[in-house]
């Protein structure tokens, strides 16, 4: 017995045609590019928060240093700028930030005495000396500032305590 295997026909072949493949193609590429885009945004949210977790820890570090020192060098002009020129910690940000410090009394609010320490760690202070002798509490208030990567803005952490003339344990 003979079997019978029919021919197929060309016109009979399934198969996609070029505007398809080219749509399908199409479909691809978009599909790609929005995961790849969604990725680089949540990459850069990602950046922009480290530099808020730095900056805002720089704050508290600086503050935390300025709470450890005596109360002579918080009442003491040149003390303080020497102890401004270094950074409060060694994170990315904080070295390129700009940091100021005002130190003031703390009932009446005079007098007052604000330090400003530039990215390239040149401290300067308005009024250039101050009369702290007499006081015995003080409010530092620390305000670190920063060029943000993402977006270009200004960015900003603020921490203020007060401190005593009092011995620390």
């Amino acid at each position: 017995m003979i079997a019978f295997i029919p021919k197929r026909s060309l016109s009979n072949k399934a198969a996609f045609t070029l505007p398809e493949v080219l749509i399908a193609a199409l479909l691809v590429t978009a599909f790609f590019s929005a995961i790849f885009e969604l990725n680089a945004v949540c990459l850069r949210y990602i950046s922009a928060s480290k530099e808020n977790i730095g900056g805002i820890e720089g704050a508290h570090d600086r503050l935390e240093q300025l709470r450890n020192v005596d109360f002579s060098v918080l009442t003491t002009a040149n003390s303080m700028k020497t102890l401004l020129a270094q950074t409060a910690n060694g994170s990315p940000i904080v070295q390129r930030a700009q940091e100021t410090v005002t130190v003031s009394d703390y009932f009446s609010g005079t007098p007052t005495i604000t330090y400003t320490r530039a990215a390239n760690g040149i401290v300067t202070s308005v009024p250039i000396t101050i009369n702290f002798s007499n006081k015995t509490l003080v409010q530092v208030d620390e305000s670190t500032q920063w060029q943000s990567i993402f977006g270009g803005r200004t960015q900003r952490a603020q921490a203020s305590t007060v401190v005593s003339a009092g011995t620390k344990k």
